[in-house]
């Protein structure tokens, strides 16, 4: 990025490139291609048009640690992917669930700083520094 020059801010740059050479254009950064978008337009068709730009690389990182891509975070787009988006987001993370365990949330809150208490009052009884 520190190519495009010192003068402009990088979005500058970018702009006046999709200004030359149009809204939707490549270049390569290193050894990678980047395709720039300069409108809504185009980015909402690659975006919802096309699935192959709205997914997750494939590593084996990513396969291990997402037990072979079930959880949601490491899953790529698909049916899969739309059905725990619509699970996590109606039941997990809606309005009502969030004030329904605001008292699990307190609680743990609660316990842990009882426990951060009890741990100074032990190391400054026993005389250690912190």
């Amino acid at each position: 990025m520190h190519l495009f020059g010192d003068q402009q801010l990088t979005h500058k740059t970018l702009g006046a490139m999709a200004d030359k050479y149009g809204p939707v254009f490549t270049i390569r950064l290193d050894s990678h291609r980047v395709l720039v978008l300069n409108s809504w337009e185009a980015a909402r068709e690659c975006f919802t048009a096309m699935t192959l730009f709205c997914t997750r690389p494939s590593t084996a990182a990513s396969k291990l640690q997402g037990y072979d891509y079930a959880m949601f975070g490491f899953s790529p787009c698909g049916s899969y992917w739309r059905e725990m988006h619509k699970i996590s987001t109606m039941e997990l993370l809606s309005s009502h669930r969030i004030d329904m365990l605001k008292g699990i949330r307190t609680s743990e809150v609660e316990t842990a700083i009882r426990g951060l208490i009890v741990e100074l009052w032990l190391i400054s009884k026993n005389g250690l520094e912190i």
